[in-house]
């Protein structure tokens, strides 16, 4: 265990225990929660508060905290004094024992990773596949990647998905407008996910223009979008226009998704050969970015496989299906108070009837999702399943958790965890997509890169500047996706994302670099011949490397990865203020040489460690 890890839990023991003398019966884990870093060094490295307890217990803080400070004292290693202050119990620890182990410790290949035993399976991007990933997509894909490279280094068993959403209405109004167009392949050298993405909006907003149902002024709004869209791609506009002659558009494009449903073999082979095309595109993205994933999961193999009927059969069996104007309804029967707590749906909320099939006889995602859900858990038997979805899903996924408690998968629904996030906004251009406007992930890679090379050109040491103008421009964009907690929308700004002297990718990468580039001036420290009696001026960096496991550790516990994005940039600000004051490699005084050395490798590694947690490449040079 790590030293600090391993410190906190003898002491909360030892305070589990004390209190236990005293008649409460106290789990450690609820200690911990009320365990942390005092405010400021002169209290303390590490406190607990127990003013609750001393409320139990009929006593005044201060009288809890000085009887058990006389029962702790002496009996833990490292601890130079343990501190009552007020109904804090804090102890500071010994500096020079503390830099051995923490140095040490920390300049391990592997440092941070823990041996949790679980097995979880972590979906993520699943993007609609008719146009190119967008920066709402990017969000979802670098919170996913990162939660998986989290949850491994937490020791967990966990596999990646990606769930191809290929019989939605999407996909179906694409190759509507592939088939009018007369071809299926994009033209030679644009990207296939560009192109079908134009066809799409064209393709959606000729159908909706020309739909029997549409009201006039909805008609003047699609005329609006069509020009706008002709002003951008005029050839495809013109040519899908000519050969747009169905009365009834909408009902070919529910023929398709019917056909493609039954599993009709030329509409099938048509589908699966487009929908191919626009993943290339999306992996060609994905791989730019080093994004991988374990195991692609078509939507149409569950309906084939005649899972999703098992589901609408099993619902019947159990009474829960009605019939509404030829539809078929799933009914909530069971939807309690304790049913809401265990499955975290909150009070009040209303959760309408979930339809499972259409009066045409197709199916509805949620449904097929169900089926979905059960094949995560039981293919690779999962303890737990983290959907990254949009926040805006949050009715559809409490439906889902619903109807799996409802069809007896009570520890599946109890299991399955909704990881929303919240929007991105770029200042001064807005997404539509009935207009074709999109800000996608490619683009906003290409701009960031000749963003970074403006910046580094003729400035940087490295001798790939092409290499380390990629590792900078993605790792921007990665770390301002990832560093703010989910549910909060994102204000992308190009001046806060490339900021290389505060609160960026780039900033905790040219201090990585900064780091290394001492290293190699100075040499590897001999942790051997290193003064840790001197490490008092220090101890405030040094209980800051040792905290890393434990902020690993929480974030694979809270699903948190814009806690190592705190804490990295944190780490950052103490590492610059000690360069600056402190030589290291000139550093005449041998034993303190080596512990400057040792501090230098240790934030090196820790910022390594740390920034690939978040899928973030950290160049030896900048």
């Amino acid at each position: 265990m790590y030293v600090l890890s391993e410190t906190k839990s003898n002491f909360l023991k030892l305070i589990a225990e004390a209190l236990k003398r005293r008649g409460l019966e106290v789990e450690e884990e609820e200690l911990e929660r009320l365990a942390g870093r005092p405010p400021s060094p002169e209290m303390g490295d590490l406190g607990v508060s127990l003013f609750r307890y001393a409320k139990k217990l009929g006593l005044r803080p201060e009288e809890l905290t000085s009887e058990l400070k006389g029962e702790i004292e002496g009996r833990l290693a490292g601890v130079k004094e343990v501190k009552a202050i007020g109904g804090f119990l804090n102890v500071e620890l010994e500096p020079s024992w503390l830099a051995e182990r923490a140095l040490r410790e920390a300049s391990r290949e592997d440092y941070g990773k823990w041996s949790f035993s679980g097995r979880l399976v972590v979906e993520h991007t699943s993007a609609n596949p008719v146009h190119p990933l967008h920066v709402g997509h990017a969000r979802n894909m670098f919170l996913g990647d990162s939660l998986v490279r989290i949850l491994k280094n937490w020791g967990a068993d966990v596999q990646s998905r990606f769930y191809i959403n290929d019989m939605g209405r999407q996909v179906a109004v694409l190759v509507y407008g592939l088939l009018k167009l007369g071809r299926l392949e994009p033209p030679e050298g644009e990207k296939p996910d560009h192109w079908y993405g134009k066809v799409y909006s064209v393709a959606n907003a000729l159908v909706e223009l020309n739909s029997p149902s549409k009201g006039d002024d909805e008609k003047k709004e699609w005329e609006e979008v069509l020009k706008e869209l002709e002003s951008k791609w005029p050839e495809i506009v013109r040519e899908m226009k000519e050969k747009f002659d169905d009365e009834d558009p909408e009902a070919k494009v529910s023929e398709l998704m019917k056909k493609y449903e039954e599993g009709d073999p030329e509409v099938k082979e048509t589908f699966r050969k487009v929908v191919n095309e626009v993943l290339k595109g999306f992996k060609e993205t994905m791989e730019r970015v080093g994004v991988n994933v374990d195991k692609w999961d078509w939507e149409s193999d569950l309906v084939w496989s005649g899972e999703v009927d098992k589901i609408i059969n099993m619902a019947k069996e159990k009474g829960l299906v009605i019939e509404k104007d030829g539809a078929l309804v799933m009914v909530f029967k069971n939807l309690n108070d304790e049913v809401r707590r265990r499955l975290r749906i909150p009070k009040g909320l209303q959760i309408p009837p979930l339809v499972l099939k259409r009066s045409d006889g197709t199916t509805l995602y949620t449904t097929r999702d169900i089926a979905y859900t059960i094949k995560k858990f039981e293919e690779f038997r999962a303890d737990r399943v983290i959907n990254v979805i949009a926040a805006e899903q949050r009715l559809p996924q409490i439906q889902l958790r619903l109807a799996l408690w409802e069809l007896g998968f009570k520890e599946y629904a109890e299991n399955l965890i909704h990881y929303a996030y919240e929007m991105v906004n770029v200042p001064g251009m807005k997404m539509s997509g009935r207009r074709g406007r999109m800000i996608t992930l490619d683009w906003l890679l290409d701009e960031a890169e000749r963003r970074v090379r403006e910046l580094v050109e003729g400035r940087s040491e490295a001798e790939d500047v092409d290499e380390v103008v990629k590792k900078v421009a993605v790792g921007a964009v990665k770390f301002a996706m990832v560093s703010v907690s989910p549910e909060k929308p994102i204000t992308f700004k190009w001046e806060e994302v490339l900021n290389f002297e505060r609160n960026s990718a780039p900033y905790l990468q040219y201090t990585y670099a900064r780091a290394v580039g001492i290293l190699r001036k100075g040499g590897e420290p001999d942790l051997e011949r290193a003064d840790y009696s001197k490490a008092e001026k220090y101890k405030d960096m040094i209980l800051s490397i040792a905290e890393f496991p434990e902020v690993a550790r929480k974030a694979a516990e809270d699903l948190k990865p814009d806690l190592i994005a705190t804490y990295l940039l944190s780490l950052a600000d103490k590492f610059n203020e000690f360069y600056h004051k402190e030589p290291v490699a000139k550093e005449p005084d041998e034993g303190l040489r080596n512990l400057k050395l040792a501090l230098v490798k240790a934030v090196a590694n820790t910022i390594r460690r740390g920034l690939w947690l978040l899928g973030v490449e950290a160049p030896a040079r900048m």
